[in-house]
């Protein structure tokens, strides 16, 4: 079933420490309720993305760049790894790039504030960097209702979001040393 919304979000580079502190703290805070490790190409020009994990296997599609605090996703889960494959050989057909894959893994955790659930997702992005990502995934574009709670979030954990250009540079490093 396709699913449509907008993923509402910020980010936070941490350190290994930051990590590792974060990862004993947030189980005790909140309620965790998914572990998983994805592997993810990403294709251009646009941002269409192959993932597949233990529990999931599908195309996104995420709208404009991965640094705005808030974008359209949609997500059309796949029945098998060949199911990818296809997609993949497709994307190259049409010319799409693929950026060099990631694997992430990553433990997600509940946070209720002011009626709204907020997800607070733990990163470890193998050879890239530790994220701390806080989001809420809405049906309508709802950004300035949800960033304060956001900001909150972050003040409340200790982190601060990373500016958009130093994450986007960071990926842009990322792409241009594994290639």
């Amino acid at each position: 079933m396709l699913t449509y919304f907008y993923e509402i979000e910020m980010k936070s580079l941490l350190t290994k420490q930051q990590y590792d502190d974060l990862f004993n703290e947030l189980p005790k805070k909140m309620k965790h309720f998914n572990e998983e490790t994805i592997h993810t190409t990403r294709y251009r020009p646009g941002d269409l993305r192959l993932r597949y994990s233990d529990k999931t296997i599908e195309v996104v599609c995420k709208e404009g760049n991965p640094t705005t605090i808030s974008r359209r996703e949609v997500q059309i889960p796949l029945s098998s790894m060949n199911h990818l494959e296809y997609f993949a050989k497709m994307f190259e057909l049409q010319g799409m790039k693929a950026d060099p894959f990631w694997i992430k893994y990553k433990n997600e955790f509940e946070y209720f504030l002011n009626g709204f659930t907020y997800i607070v997702c733990l990163q470890d992005i193998k050879d890239f960097a530790y994220l701390l990502e806080v989001e809420f995934l809405s049906k309508t574009n709802d950004a300035k209702i949800h960033e304060p709670n956001l900001r909150r979030i972050y003040d409340e954990l200790g982190c601060e979001p990373i500016e958009p250009e130093d994450f986007s540079s960071r990926i842009q490093a990322y792409i241009d040393a594994k290639k």
